[in-house]
């Protein structure tokens, strides 16, 4: 499954369609999960690296395309919300990006990380704020951050100011840090931002090593998913640990987190007013083509 866009596809839409079965009306699936994230960047010399950076490239996501009515169609007969991580691709570049799709099975928005961490700069180019937001959908108001975005502060602090209920927080199986990582940060999104948390981290599978050549002992890998509650940071349910693939199956309960709105709320009861944040939401681009204006009339012509 590793670098094949269409197997990862195929079993993002049975994992989707398993999920809808057993009633689930979210469904969340880690980042990079179609076609897997570029740990070659972590190990390789860049030269060795780029036929690896081509194959992913090959691979990638556009959107829309057949790939991305496959996953909305399983959406569609899951009747629930998805959101699941895929390597986007848009020209020339791939962006590492979070797919959100409605119970009908419509894309609703991408989320695309804004900054890629250490060596991931020479794979995935960088996001902007135009596909920063919260989603306004029947299940609360929904946003997600990518991996490191959770340890950048302002991303999540600015999706809570947004009204965000519930998160996605979506990572790769893998760390150069404390391996506990994935964990801490989304349980502290959750307390500081009474915020629902479903935290969905990729597994590293054995095809991923022998296909790059690196072992274990190079690569620390840390697979941590659960649902924790908002304001709490209490795990609801999970965890699914490092070498276990599977579905974690939660309630999540709005009006639960009400009661911590009033203790701890940092963009509200506990937001002191003496700081701000100002937000780019402007979709950047390389080439902007001003609009020509209309002809001047014979009158204003200026003189030859």
């Amino acid at each position: 499954m590793f670098l094949n866009r269409d197997a990862s596809v195929e079993k993002a839409c049975a994992l989707i369609e398993e999920a809808g079965r057993n009633g689930a009306k979210l469904i969340v699936l880690p980042e990079a999960f179609i076609p897997g994230g570029p740990y070659w960047a972590w190990h390789l010399p860049m030269r060795e690296a780029s036929r690896f950076s081509a194959e992913l490239f090959q691979n990638a996501v556009d959107i829309p395309s057949d790939s991305t009515a496959r996953l909305g169609e399983a959406a569609r007969r899951a009747g629930a919300y998805v959101v699941i991580g895929v390597n986007e691709r848009s020209g020339k570049s791939i962006y590492n990006t979070l797919l959100y799709f409605d119970p009908e099975g419509v894309i609703i928005g991408t989320h695309r990380k804004f900054k890629p961490t250490g060596p991931e700069k020479l794979v995935w180019g960088d996001g902007d704020g135009s596909t920063h937001k919260v989603f306004d959908t029947e299940i609360g108001k929904l946003g997600g951050l990518i991996c490191g975005e959770h340890n950048m502060v302002l991303p999540g602090y600015t999706l809570a100011a947004m009204g965000e209920q519930v998160h996605v927080a979506a990572w790769l199986g893998f760390t150069l840090a404390d391996v506990s990582m994935a964990e801490i940060a989304s349980r502290n999104h959750a307390i500081v931002y009474n915020t629902y948390v479903v935290c969905s981290q990729l597994i590293v599978g054995e095809d991923v090593f022998a296909k790059l050549g690196i072992s274990r002992e190079q690569q620390r890998v840390q697979a941590w998913s659960g649902i924790i509650e908002g304001g709490s940071g209490r795990v609801i349910a999970g965890p699914i640990g490092q070498e276990e693939e599977g579905i974690i199956y939660g309630e999540i309960d709005l009006n639960k987190g009400i009661p911590k709105y009033f203790m701890n709320d940092a963009i509200g009861h506990y937001w002191p007013k003496q700081f701000r944040v100002h937000f780019d939401d402007r979709e950047l681009k390389p080439l902007i083509i001003e609009p020509r204006g209309e002809e001047l009339a014979d009158d204003e012509a200026p003189e030859k």
